[in-house]
């Protein structure tokens, strides 16, 4: 049954193809290039997106001033405040600089969907459309 199914579709676009111009045709290629750079930019933006998030995840869970383990019994030396707020205050900046791109990748991705779908909503109107005799 199923390979009826894709036969049946398979003649139903190969019909489709041969009832359209060269024009049409060429129009139609450029159009499935441009989407594929889409496509490939998408997919790049969105792998980008993931790793951004997880290295923001890793730096707000990170403490900003470690604490060396005493196992010796010694007393370990008090650390520097102004060091400790300094450390503070890039772990600060790094997250916000991890947020903003967050962002920015975000509404990218959102924008190449976009581009995308409406790429594939012409394709699927020149393909639809009869040719001109």
């Amino acid at each position: 049954m199923r390979t009826l199914v894709v036969v049946f579709i398979l003649a139903m676009s190969v019909t489709a193809w041969a009832q359209l111009d060269d024009s049409t045709l060429s129009e139609i290629s450029r159009l499935e290039k441009e989407m594929m750079r889409v496509s490939q930019e998408s997919q790049s933006t969105y792998q980008q997106f993931l790793m951004t998030q997880e290295l923001r995840r890793n730096e707000m869970m990170e403490s900003p001033d470690p604490t060396p383990l005493n196992f010796t019994g010694k007393s370990v030396p008090i650390p520097n405040y102004d060091d400790y707020v300094q450390r503070r205050i890039d772990k600060d900046e790094r997250i916000q600089k991890y947020t903003a791109d967050l962002d920015r990748l975000y509404a990218r991705y959102k924008e190449l969907e976009g581009e995308k779908e409406a790429l594939f909503e012409k394709i699927r109107n020149l393909e639809s459309k009869p040719a001109r005799e």
